[in-house]
């Protein structure tokens, strides 16, 4: 307790104190890429679904496909998915290389390189999710429309 009665004084603070640093490492490892391989399973799975779907309206006697290409931020969706499973691809690979031969990541330009990449990846990748949410909780087709494409043609 501080002096105030308020929180944590730095002695009582819960640290991870293990002699077996080894251990700990490799599971570091494993769960890194374990998590890269879900990102490149759920990437592909996402990407082949949206790019697979289509949906069928009839209007009076005419029917109209829909399909991922119509909307743009589908598009952008199925690339953004891509490009995470390519990228989760190549890291799982390293995680592979860097979990057979028992090696620590010490290059510091490498380490920051990959941190700017998955960062990239997520702030490229969470405008996608917006998209699909927006209709889910009720929103307008209309006003889907419109932030998708922005603009609406006067009639």
């Amino acid at each position: 307790m501080s002096y105030l009665g308020v929180g944590f004084s730095p002695g009582t603070v819960l640290a991870y104190h293990s002699t077996n640093l080894k251990l700990f490492d490799k599971r570091i490892k494993i769960a890194e890429l374990v998590l890269r391989f879900m990102i490149l399973g759920l990437g592909v799975v996402v990407a082949v679904l949206i790019r697979t779907d289509s949906q069928v309206k009839v209007f009076f006697s005419f029917e109209k496909e829909a399909k991922f290409t119509d909307v743009k931020a589908l598009v952008f969706l199925v690339v953004a998915n891509g490009l995470a499973a390519g990228y989760s691809l190549i890291q799982g690979l390293r995680c592979v290389v860097r979990l057979v031969r028992e090696s620590v990541l010490f290059n510091k330009p490498l380490a920051w390189a990959i941190f700017s990449v998955d960062q990239l990846l997520t702030f490229i990748h969470e405008p996608c999710n917006s998209v699909p949410t927006l209709n889910r909780s009720g929103v307008d087709e209309e006003l889907l429309v419109v932030l998708i494409k922005g603009h609406i043609k006067a009639t």
